[in-house]
C-alpha cells in the first residue's frame, strides 16, 4: 500500500521566547501581571497524546491579548509530569508565544521586564529553526 505524508507549510509570523524560572505557572503569570501590567488568564489545559510513550501529556496555558496593539501573548508550561512540550528546548520551563505586529523594541522591553522578576533566572529568544516539531506550536 502506498503511503502519503501530509506536509504543512509553516509560516513564522510570531516570536517565541523561553523562560527559566522556579515559580509555578500561576505565580509566574501573576508576577508578570504585576510587573508588566498585563492580564494573563488561565485557559483550559492542552492535552496531547504522545505516540511513542502512548500517554497523554497535559500542559497549562495562560493568555493575554493586548487590544490596543492587537498582539496576543500565550504562555505554556514546557514541562509536564509526562515529558516536555518541545524536547529541543527541555532546559526551558515556560514558552512565550507572541503573535501580532510587534517590534524588536517591544520584544526587548518584554524580555527585560520578565528578567526583572525575582523568580525568573533567564528569559531568551528561541531559535525556531532548531525546533523539529513546529506543528506543536500551531496547537495553542
Amino acid at each position: 500500500m502506498k503511503k502519503f505524508k501530509l506536509e504543512t507549510a509553516f509560516d513564522e509570523d510570531f516570536c517565541l521566547l523561553g523562560i527559566v524560572s522556579d515559580e509555578s505557572d500561576y505565580r509566574l503569570c501573576w508576577l508578570l501581571n504585576q510587573v508588566l501590567g498585563t492580564d494573563f488568564l488561565k485557559l483550559d489545559d492542552l492535552v496531547l497524546y504522545h505516540r511513542k510513550l502512548e500517554i497523554d501529556q497535559v500542559f497549562s496555558i495562560f493568555a493575554y491579548g493586548d487590544e490596543e496593539s492587537l498582539v496576543t501573548y500565550r504562555i505554556i508550561s514546557n514541562r509536564a509530569a509526562e515529558g516536555c512540550f518541545l524536547d529541543e528546548v527541555r532546559n526551558l520551563d515556560y514558552l512565550v508565544h507572541i503573535q501580532g505586529e510587534i517590534s524588536d523594541d517591544q520584544i526587548n522591553r518584554f524580555l527585560q521586564g520578565v528578567a526583572a522578576i525575582p523568580g525568573v533566572r533567564m528569559c531568551v529568544p528561541v531559535e525556531l529553526n532548531k525546533i523539529r516539531n513546529k506543528e506543536r506550536l500551531l496547537l495553542w
